[in-house]
């Protein structure tokens, strides 16, 4: 069946010619509209709940919630067609449908289409396309949506799509003499028109139609005042060039064309077929274009900014009927850069014009100048290299529209001229896979994922994909799986196209071209960074690779970015290559000396810099034993906690990448830095990465031998692990860790080691002998004297004690930790400290108290960015409050308890707080969402605790069972059954 979707006004299912408006009740809309506004893009759950919900209503798991609406949608969906889904990955949802299954998609194609036909001047077929995609827009887009998130999709439908599309649409019928039609529909709209002058424009035009000139003199006045007042200079006057223009072209005697009949300049390349990708730049293009002015168009070589550039010309070539010049300028090639004399030169030919006919240059440029004044003329300077290689011709093409395509952003530009900029990105996987078929043909519609396979390989450049489409249509006979195995071994893309007539037209020719106008020191830098071994990179590392300060190299990689060999990574200081572009760096690097150089200068980079960080956030623990090779003169220095954090967040995807690098590669000294980064991360949330890293620190600590960092490295793969609850893959590594540290005599490891099994059989409630195993590694560390690690061995023994119910003794192990992490002056210590006091006066009922302890705990645990206790101490809080009969309050702690548990993947403490809010919703009244905590926390506790999955299970039978009665109560009550028992006496 062919199952289509409207979102111009209520969202509705289409079934061949009947619309279905009321298909799921409002939420489910809802649902389904904001996965409908970006059809197979990822959608966060965060972003999904202010279009579900709205004031009071949320639930709370809204997740949950979210997962069971879309189960529903995608049951109703799957009743109409078979292609349509709802994915769900890492709390992100995507609904996997073509666009143009959706009104409003299939409204912007149509007006798209609209558009190219009134470029080429077929304007009657124009305004029946576009009048036949007004009639999909039905009424007030999303209009059973409420919120803040739909109304500004609203409202950037209306400005960006709805109201340009009025203006494409009014155009068109000017053009065809129904000015009438115009008129009356801009009458209602009822338009501010300071706010669309471009509308307003068409509205005068439509008066002057008419001839009710004086009229359109009066409206162009009023606005023309108001905008005045509003301080809008520009506006105002391209208002009043605009109607002066028109008053000039609707009297009776036009103006002579300033200029003698010449040569009308036709110097377009040949068109190009098809343009995959860039529709919304292409009418970007078209908006910025309709006055003389400047564009840039710039992209990486091979990204097809020649192609999309001369694709637009073709398709705008009506609205210069006085010509289009082009020229490539060779600013990127193997053939002689033109200079701008002689681009002026060449233009001059385009107009029928000898150059040798005037002899003196400033006269030639005088004469183009002369000649383009008046005109509607287009000029493209193609490939051009930096800014002074342009900057001349452009005060003489000033009359024209002025397009330049380059590798370089062209940056000197906006001193003067501020060009508009549209930079071109590569394609993405479907478009790649798009392109890629088109060329190989009809192997490709029979192994689709291997095409996909295949373009994820190109990362998006079309010089990659036609070369690699090319290579394969050249071998007919041979599967396309075949050419995705010799890609993965014995073949590089780079490869392709190397020899033959392609040796200079493919990605390294053209990489190559990008790279000799690099300044010495900026090309040893771009070489150099090939070696980088993760997804992105900061100044730091970029300048211990060519040992200069941050300013200097800051300087180098802002020159790469400027001639688009890097790109920045979301943020200032962040930057990463496109793979191509890295893997033909790495080609450049002079001998394998180099390589390891700058390999082995990253390691030191980051281990030192990894160093610092862990000095700074653990100050008072035992420090990881680093090489004694001195400073490291660009490691990064942090003031203070919160930087060292953020640049372990920030570069842990990198930590974990060079660590296998240097495994691979054989480096000394890889094994430590995963020790250091490891527990930053693992006490800000990232336990995943956390755990990532440290398996990558224990490949390295086997690979060089190093049994001590081997132990140090099984100890925190087992910390991870049973943070998470698994205790099994806890006490495994565990044994090992203390194995390994017994056989090296590392007292402090087999202490660590006493501590860790200790936990793991307390939590799985062999609480007597979890006792007696952490009075064994108490009195273990403090023979070694680690008053760190002694702090933490204090109140953990305390929790085993409280878990015994022998709360004095558990007290004076709590209080004697504190006041032991108040002499080291550690705040994290003394958070965990204070929030287990609290934890032990909630149960002993001491409710003022233990808010008390617990708040001073978060105080602490918020400067060093504690999440996994936080998350215990908003979760007690939770049950403090609910006790004391704050709801409110308690429903706020329960919430952000909730999220802290999940980041770090605290199941038993996720369950927990689940059953207090279970509580406290119950208490007010919520029943249904209750319901939804308590089944949530059965299925955790299922797992963990039967006894308590079992407790879960019946309170949520409870308020079932209330729920039910209520709602009998409420319909026995209601004015309806009232006047039904009214009129059926007994």
């Amino acid at each position: 069946m062919d199952l289509r979707f409207a979102i111009l006004g209520q969202t509705a299912l289409r079934v061949g010619d009947r619309l279905g408006v009321q298909w799921g009740p409002p939420k489910l809309r809802a649902l389904l509209a904001a996965l409908l506004v970006r059809p197979g893009e990822s959608v966060p759950a965060r972003e999904l709940v202010d279009w579900v919900w709205t004031g009071d209503d949320l639930p709370e798991n809204p997740g949950q919630a979210l997962y069971l609406y879309a189960s529903r949608i995608r049951r109703i969906l799957k009743e109409y067609a078979d292609g349509t889904d709802i994915f769900v990955d890492n709390r992100n949802f995507r609904l996997e449908v073509d666009p143009l299954a959706v009104d409003y998609f299939q409204f912007r194609e149509q007006l798209g289409i609209g558009r190219a036909l009134a470029r080429r001047g077929e304007h009657q077929r124009a305004l029946d396309v576009i009048g036949g995609a007004f009639r999909l827009w039905r009424q007030r887009p999303l209009a059973d949506v409420s919120g803040d998130e739909a109304e500004q999709v609203r409202q950037s439908m209306r400005k960006n799509v709805l109201l340009p599309a009025y203006d494409t649409l009014f155009t068109q019928q000017l053009l065809l003499g129904e000015a009438d039609a115009v008129l009356a529909k801009l009458d209602e709209l009822r338009l501010d028109y300071r706010s669309h002058i471009a509308l307003l424009k068409r509205r005068l035009e439509a008066l002057h139609a008419l001839s009710r000139r004086d009229e359109a003199t009066q409206e162009f006045l009023v606005v023309h005042r108001e905008l005045s007042a509003d301080f809008d200079d520009i506006g105002a006057q391209d208002l009043r060039e605009f109607y002066e223009r028109l008053k000039e072209s609707a009297a009776e005697s036009p103006v002579p064309h300033p200029v003698a009949a010449v040569r009308v300049p036709s110097r377009l390349p040949p068109p190009v077929t098809t343009l995959v990708g860039h529709e919304t730049l292409l009418a970007k293009l078209d908006a910025v274009t309709t006055r003389p002015g400047v564009v840039v168009v710039d992209g990486t070589g091979g990204v097809g900014k020649t192609a999309f550039v001369v694709y637009w010309a073709h398709t705008a070539l009506a609205r210069f009927p006085d010509g289009v010049l082009y020229i490539d300028l060779h600013g990127f090639s193997d053939a002689p850069i033109v200079e701008p004399a002689t681009a002026v030169d060449r233009f001059l030919e385009g107009f029928g014009v000898p150059a040798d006919r005037i002899p003196n240059p400033q006269q030639r440029a005088a004469k183009l100048q002369s000649l383009l004044h008046g005109r509607q003329v287009l000029a493209v300077l193609d490939n051009a290299r930096d800014t002074d290689h342009v900057r001349p011709l452009l005060p003489i093409l000033s009359a024209a529209v002025v397009v330049i395509a380059s590798r370089s952003q062209l940056s000197g530009l906006a001193a003067r001229q501020t060009p508009y900029r549209f930079p071109i990105v590569p394609l993405d996987v479907e478009q790649s896979a798009r392109l890629l078929s088109e060329h190989i043909g009809e192997r490709a519609k029979t192994h689709k994922d291997t095409v996909l396979h295949l373009a994820k390989l190109c990362g998006g450049l079309p010089i990659a994909l036609k070369m690699l489409a090319q290579y394969i249509a050249a071998r007919p006979t041979v599967p396309l799986p075949a050419f995705a195995a010799q890609l993965g071994h014995d073949v590089r893309l780079l490869d392709i196209g190397s020899l033959g007539d392609g040796a200079n037209h493919g990605p390294r020719a053209v990489f190559a071209q990008s790279v000799r106008a690099l300044a010495p020191e900026v090309h040893r830098l771009f070489r150099l960074l090939g070696t980088h071994s993760g997804p992105d990179f900061g100044v730091g590392v970029a300048a211990a690779l060519i040992d200069t300060d941050a300013r200097r190299t800051r300087l180098a990689l802002d020159a790469l970015v400027e001639a688009n060999l890097l790109e920045q990574s979301g943020a200032l200081g962040r930057y990463k290559f496109h793979d191509l572009i890295r893997e033909y760096a790495v080609e450049l690097l002079e001998s394998p000396e180099e390589r390891r150089a700058a390999e082995i200068g990253a390691l030191k980079f980051y281990l030192h810099t990894a160093e610092n960080a862990d000095r700074v956030v653990f100050r008072t623990q035992a420090r990881v034993r680093t090489p004694t090779s001195g400073e490291h003169r660009q490691a990064i220095e942090f003031q203070d906690e919160e930087a060292a954090r953020m640049w372990a967040v920030a570069e842990r995807h990198n930590i974990t990448a060079i660590t296998r690098k240097a495994v691979e590669a054989g480096y000394e000294n890889a094994a430590q830095m995963p020790q250091l980064a490891g527990q930053i991360l693992l006490r800000n949330g990232y336990g995943e990465d956390a755990l990532a890293i440290l398996h990558a620190g224990l490949a390295a600590s086997v690979a060089e031998d190093n049994r001590e960092e081997e132990a140090n490295a099984l100890q925190n793969i087992a910390l991870v692990h049973l943070n998470r609850q698994e205790f099994g893959a806890a006490a495994h590594y565990a044994h090992l860790a203390h194995l390994k540290s017994s056989e090296i005599c590392d007292e402090l490891g087999v202490a660590a080691a006493l501590h860790v099994d200790a936990r793991i059989r307390v939590e799985t409630n062999d609480i007597q002998m979890g006792v007696e195993c952490h009075e064994r590694a108490l009195r273990a560390i403090r023979r070694v004297g680690e008053k760190g690690m002694e702090a933490v061995f204090l109140y953990r023994t305390g929790e085993a004690y409280q878990r015994a119910s022998e709360f004095e003794r558990a007290a004076s192990l709590y209080r004697e930790s504190l006041a032991l992490a108040r002499d080291l002056a550690d705040h994290g210590l003394q958070g965990r400290a204070l929030v287990l006091l609290g934890s032990l006066a909630f149960a002993r009922e001491q409710t003022a108290e233990a808010r008390d302890y617990l708040r001073a705990g978060l105080e602490h645990l918020a400067k060093v960015h504690d999440i996994p206790f936080a998350g215990t101490a908003c979760g007690l809080l939770a049950k403090v409050e609910f006790e004391a009969g704050r709801l409110y309050q308690a429903t706020q702690y329960g919430r952000q308890s909730l999220r802290m548990c999940r980041r770090v993947m605290d199941s038993r403490g996720e369950a927990d707080v689940l059953e207090t809010l279970g509580k406290v919703l119950r208490a007010t009244g919520r029943h249904e969402a209750a319901i939804e905590a308590w089944e949530q926390a059965g299925a955790i506790f299922a797992d963990l605790d039967p006894e308590r999955a079992r407790a879960a299970a019946k309170a949520m039978r409870q308020s079932i069972d209330l729920a039910a009665d209520l709602s009998s109560v409420r319909q026995a009550s209601s004015p309806t059954a009232r006047r039904t028992r009214e009129s059926h006496p007994q």
